[in-house]
């Protein structure tokens, strides 16, 4: 038996469920890999890249120390700035360059 939830069969408000559980978890282990965790600067990077890239970019994150930005402006938006270390992690998982 697996566990493993095949998004392509999934209904529209089921995603737009699990896309708003997953905001709550950026910043933390419980992280799924679904929604966007990352700003302006990384985004052509990033909005085309696996569940699972997603989820290890975030992993390091965590690793290296950094912390989710909480805008006041947008509550329910939390991301990681983009700095010297998300872009080494980024490029690295990613393998650009």
């Amino acid at each position: 038996m697996t566990y493993a939830i095949n998004m392509n069969t999934v209904s529209w408000k089921a995603t737009q469920d699990l896309y708003a559980l997953d905001r709550t978890y950026v910043g933390t282990e419980d992280y799924l890999g679904l929604t966007y965790y990352w700003d302006h600067e990384v985004k052509h990077w990033m909005r085309d890249t696996s569940t699972a890239k997603r989820k290890k970019i975030h992993e390091l994150l965590l690793k290296a120390g950094e912390k989710p930005v909480d805008d006041p402006e947008f509550p329910e938006s939390r991301y990681f700035k983009t700095n010297e270390t998300f872009r080494k992690i980024m490029e690295k998982v990613l393998k650009i360059n």
